[in-house]
């Protein structure tokens, strides 16, 4: 009992020191004091230790304002984008009826309704007004401006919705009219005008920045933001809905050729890129997309922030379902499909010939297609349509059996996006 006793008071002093130090370099630096202990001790000595300065902490008196850091957040913390996943899955999987929290968290990506991103998720969608009900124990009903997104009636309603649930977050709505036609200016300045004129908390600029930029972005992918041009050239944010005006023209179209969004979920491309492959993905594979109700998207339309990586691996967690060309079995195209199987995601392959598939992979969702046959392209777009479609009917079929069971919990919070993170750690 007293050996364990010096133990546990060796860890603690240990990290009394080092707060930062991981299990490994605690134990490491034991040993050369010939005190043996194993990672998962100290990880226990650790977690009983913050488990206890939680319970030390005092408790402010009734009625104490609370800090700026845990006041309840005035702006969503999701982008417009994420949020309508709530709505999209009431809409398909309860036929738009309404639905109980703790039966949505798994179907956006989720364990338990009390995960904390989850919340964040559906309290972002109520402030869009695309639901009501916020809560792991509320009945989440769809309203109007999330129906009219997730199942409208012709484009322009769609259109409307987005731009009403934008409006929705007052915040949102004043800064869009604040710079009117005006470019956004640069991180810093950006950030100074939110905090002085609009008085988002400085510990929170930043969400709210990147937040409305990548609505501003998605709104424009569906022709809802108007952009004018400007004396100097220069574009700005001016939202409307329907379509650009006189003059007008729209910024960052997601395409090399320019092309409106029509659809909410994605298919994103991988594929070698060149004067023939770009004909085939014009000419064949974004009709055949969208014929299966998909957008296709494909890496060099890409024009967000980032790494290469990051914004790859950013469209493939978007993606609804994905299309791999594995002609002449390019090493980029392979990569980013290694991180598609990674991310437990459907993938459907295209070829010319059977040996550009992997061994391993031929038992999946595989088209392989002759040139010289006729009609040929006709014959691909129709197979890329059906298989798509079947994919998403039964994605199990389309990903390597290895990666079909979920992630644990751990895992989960691994790949859980900086910003929510950010964003949790300050409430």
């Amino acid at each position: 009992m007293t050996d364990q006793v010096s133990k546990a008071e060796a860890v603690r002093q240990f990290l009394a020191e080092h707060a930062k130090a991981r299990a490994t370099e605690v134990v490491a630096d034991l040993s050369k004091r010939n005190i043996a202990v194993t990672e998962s001790y100290v990880r226990q000595i650790k977690a009983k230790a913050k488990k206890d300065a939680r319970r030390r902490k005092p408790r402010p008196p009734s009625g104490t304002p609370e800090p700026s850091g845990t006041k309840a957040w005035t702006f969503p913390k999701n982008t417009l984008e994420d949020a309508i996943r709530i709505a999209k899955v009431i809409e398909e999987k309860n036929a738009g009826n309404p639905m109980h929290a703790a039966d949505l968290p798994k179907t956006v990506g989720f364990r338990r309704a009390t995960d904390w991103r989850f919340l964040d998720l559906l309290r972002s969608a109520n402030q869009y007004g695309l639901v009501s009900g916020s809560g792991k124990t509320a009945t989440v009903k769809l309203e109007k401006p999330g129906q009219d997104i997730v199942a409208p009636g012709s484009t322009k309603q769609r259109q409307e919705a987005l731009l009403a649930a934008f409006n929705n977050v007052p915040q949102f709505k004043a800064v869009a009219a604040f710079y009117g036609e005006k470019k956004i200016p640069e991180d810093e300045f950006f950030l100074n005008t939110l905090t002085r004129e609009f008085s988002i908390p400085r510990e929170r600029v930043e969400t709210f920045a990147e937040v409305f930029v990548a609505n501003l972005n998605y709104l424009r992918a569906f022709d809802v933001v108007r952009v004018e041009s400007t004396p100097t050239g220069e574009q700005g944010p001016g939202i409307t809905a329907g379509g650009e005006g006189e003059g007008g023209t729209v910024e960052r179209r997601v395409s090399k050729q320019p092309r409106v969004r029509e659809f909410l979920d994605t298919c994103f491309v991988m594929m070698p890129f060149g004067a023939w492959f770009d004909r085939y993905y014009q000419d064949i594979y974004v009709p055949a997309i969208k014929e299966a109700g998909f957008e296709p998207v494909r890496a060099d339309e890409l024009f967000t922030t980032g790494s290469v990586v990051e914004q790859i691996w950013e469209q493939i967690e978007k993606a609804r379902v994905l299309l791999a060309d594995l002609t002449d079995r390019n090493a980029n195209v392979f990569y980013e499909l290694g991180l598609a199987h990674a991310a437990r995601k459907p993938v459907v392959f295209t070829a010319p010939r059977v040996e550009d598939v992997p061994f391993d992979l031929r038992h999946l969702r595989v088209i392989i297609y002759e040139i010289r046959e006729p009609e040929w392209s006709a014959k691909l777009r129709k197979s890329v349509t059906d298989y798509l479609r079947n994919a998403l009917k039964e994605p199990e079929k389309s990903i390597p059996h290895p990666f079909r069971s979920e992630p644990d919990e751990e895992e989960e919070a691994q790949q859980a996006p900086a910003r929510y993170r950010r964003s949790r750690a300050e409430t």
